[in-house]
């Protein structure tokens, strides 16, 4: 169900998101070197045959994106392609390098009250749950933790594990559950404070597949009537066009593809994959010869001569 604002859920305008490198001598960090420690330190560096300054990674590049109110919108791409990246910016958990946008009417650099608006649902969230806990006890625990009065976390309990479908369940440990129902739990664990917009990073990862249509089947049945707008990745084309309004395909940082399922699938449906199945090969009866066959040391700091 769209909802009836006509404000963007979330805008974003050439966001790009760069982790720096491992500096070598960071400043600020907590350990002041001195003494013997900056001695020991210098001596590593001199030894050391490879340095320990990691390059910076470009997670996201001039990204742009509107997702709609009350839309359930996929992100699809291969690992290391920036969903997570991209995820995590509009939870407010990371802040972006560069560019502008909105979450939920709040501005991109307000991450603390972006909080406040988003759910997020990490691909292992259950690995969280307080196994002492049942699934009622679980939820209730988290609503009391973030400061919701007893009485109104008792109403939303009910409210969310009926969502999910686990309110016959609500008396079991999650040791007693499935993996899709604990995933199940965590969903309903996001659905208590009623915000505009939920995230879910993966949420069929290491289900099977009954449980997966389950849990889609929820995604697209009474989640989607609640007006909250949903914000999902996932590695298999498939399952995100089984739910998705409109999905978007991200590589190495960057939107490639943009559309509804029936756009993206007019644009691929002239797409030929052509796939190579060699037989195994036997090994070598012997190894190569190696490219170093010997080196010699020379009376200079750091220098070796090397014979082929």
């Amino acid at each position: 169900m769209k909802s009836d604002t006509t404000e963007d859920a979330v805008l974003l305008e050439h966001v790009t998101k760069t982790y720096p490198g491992v500096e070598q001598s960071p400043r600020g960090a907590w350990l002041e070197w001195r003494g013997p420690a900056l001695w020991l330190r210098n001596l590593l560096g001199v030894v050391r045959l490879t340095s320990n300054k990691a390059p910076p990674v470009r997670a996201l590049h001039d990204f742009s994106l509107r997702i709609q109110p009350g839309e359930i919108f996929g992100l699809v791409g291969p690992n290391g392609s920036g969903k997570t990246t991209l995820m995590k910016l509009v939870a407010g958990l990371l802040r972006a390098t560069s560019g502008t946008g909105s979450v939920a009417g709040t501005c991109l650099s307000n991450t603390r009250e972006i909080r406040r608006k988003v759910s997020y649902v990490s691909t292992t969230g259950w690995m969280g749950l307080e196994w002492p806990l049942t699934a009622e006890e679980n939820i209730r625990f988290f609503a009391t933790l973030c400061g919701m009065p007893t009485p109104l976390a008792r109403v939303r309990t009910e409210e969310a594990l009926q969502a999910v479908n686990l309110w016959e369940d609500r008396q079991k440990y999650p040791s007693q559950l499935s993996n899709g129902m604990r995933q199940r739990v965590i969903l309903a664990r996001a659905l208590l404070f009623h915000t505009p917009l939920i995230l879910l990073d993966e949420p069929t990862v290491g289900l099977d597949p009954v449980h997966t249509q389950l849990l889609l089947d929820l995604l697209r049945g009474r989640l989607s009537t609640t007006g909250q707008t949903i914000l999902l990745t996932d590695h298999q084309a498939a399952e995100m066009e089984a739910v998705a309004d409109r999905i978007a395909v991200l590589n190495e940082g960057e939107l490639v593809m943009l559309g509804t399922p029936g756009e993206l699938r007019a644009v691929l449906k002239e797409l030929t994959v052509i796939e190579v199945h060699t037989e195994e090969m036997e090994r070598p009866a012997a190894l190569p010869p190696p490219l170093v066959l010997a080196a010699e040391h020379i009376e200079r700091p750091g220098a070796l001569s090397v014979r082929t």
